[in-house]
């Protein structure tokens, strides 16, 4: 079952990414890197080294160039080292030899290129380099607010959708016009004339954000379901679709928008549509957030995410880059070889960090390139 087939235009529209395998990285004045040039293995990368000499943010490099946002959610110029003005990533992706690059600049926005050509947007290189992250920050996904869990779930669905990402945009953009018009409301009513032309845009492309994430938690709980059994303590879990409101049509959808009209000028904001619906995580039938204990939660959102990396394999026809960033040293030693076993399973490039190279196991450590970190530089173990 195809995803895309909620959102015309995917499957056409998509870039080249069957082998999505990271050649080279060279990045240049990017957190405490002043230049580094490294090429990677197709299989397991491990970097090892000691807290704060560079690790997450090397990772934090591929996951820029993947979706053209830091990690950790930072400003993009605290990704710029210090004393310099400017940052750029490079990634080489082979067998095709394309390259994707983002630079950032204090007091700019950020840039991005493909093969060396200026892109309109840094957003453009979503789907060029699909990847799953599993780090620290994903605790959000259970722990965070609902603008943290709708995030996650755009990230991984335009990534895996061009057309998605289009329909988001233009969404996003049509409700900034929407909430621009309540807000001069307040000095007096807007004409519908100038209310309808957004609602109708905000129908299509809601209708369309909403019908595609409810097919993928249609697959993603189930195979949440599996990896939690796999590598939980017995409890059960279950990932759900939490809509705001119950439309389910665009006719609907533009009905509650048009007449929420009143009340969303008092509130300041539009109160119907996606970008207001929610996940939930329960294990053993229980609201994970509210009373899930922080191991619960840390094997939720694993399994979350391993299911994600299934979904994506299954979608691309080959499996993410998987990025996993010292997360096996939160683990028991039951979870942490369990883990190690799913990724071997299902990952084709991955890197991952650990103070140690001998917690990523010997499994991985036999045909894995290890590296060690220290102060802003990689070098072969």
């Amino acid at each position: 079952m195809n995803l895309s087939t909620g959102i015309e235009g995917s499957v056409e529209d998509a870039p080249e990414r069957a082998d999505a395998s990271v050649r080279a990285v060279c990045l240049e004045s990017f957190r405490n890197y002043d230049r580094l040039d490294l090429e990677l293995s197709s299989g397991f990368n491990v970097l090892a080294g000691e807290n704060a000499q560079g690790k997450t943010n090397f990772l934090e490099a591929l996951y820029l160039a993947s979706t053209a946002r830091l990690l950790r959610g930072q400003k993009d110029s605290e990704a710029i080292r210090e004393g310099s003005d400017r940052a750029a990533v490079s990634v080489e992706i082979q067998p095709q030899g394309t390259k994707i690059g983002i630079s950032l600049e204090r007091g700019a926005r950020k840039r991005a290129t493909l093969n060396g050509l200026g892109l309109p947007r840094a957003a453009d290189v979503i789907g060029r380099l699909p990847c799953v992250c599993v780090s620290s920050a994903d605790m959000a996904i259970v722990r965070g607010e609902p603008s943290d869990r709708r995030l996650f779930l755009d990230l991984e669905l335009s990534g895996l959708y061009p057309a998605y990402l289009r329909h988001l945009t233009l969404y996003k953009r049509a409700l900034e016009q929407r909430n621009a018009l309540l807000r001069d409301s307040r000095e007096g009513m807007r004409p519908c004339e100038q209310f309808e032309p957004w609602e109708e845009q905000m129908a299509h492309h809601g209708i369309a954000l909403r019908n595609v994430r409810l097919e993928f938690l249609d697959r993603l709980s189930p195979a949440s379901t599996r990896y939690h059994a796999h590598i939980g303590a017995g409890e059960s879990i279950s990932v759900g679709y939490v809509r705001r409101d119950d439309a389910q049509t665009e006719e609907e959808l533009r009905l509650a928008l048009q007449g929420s009209r009143d009340v969303d000028v008092y509130r300041g904001g539009t109160s119907p549509g996606p970008h207001r619906d929610d996940l939930s995580l329960d294990v053993g039938g229980r609201d994970c957030r509210l009373f899930g204990s922080q191991g619960q939660q840390r094997t939720s959102v694993i399994a979350v995410k391993l299911a994600t990396l299934e979904i994506g394999r299954e979608e691309l026809g080959a499996p993410p880059l998987l990025l996993l960033d010292d997360i096996l040293s939160d683990l028991d030693e039951r979870r942490r070889g369990l883990l190690v076993e799913v990724a071997l399973e299902h990952a084709g490039q991955a890197v991952l960090t650990c103070t140690e190279a001998s917690a990523a196991g010997e499994r991985i450590l036999q045909d894995a390139a290890v590296y060690h970190v220290e102060g802003g530089t990689v070098r072969a173990a």
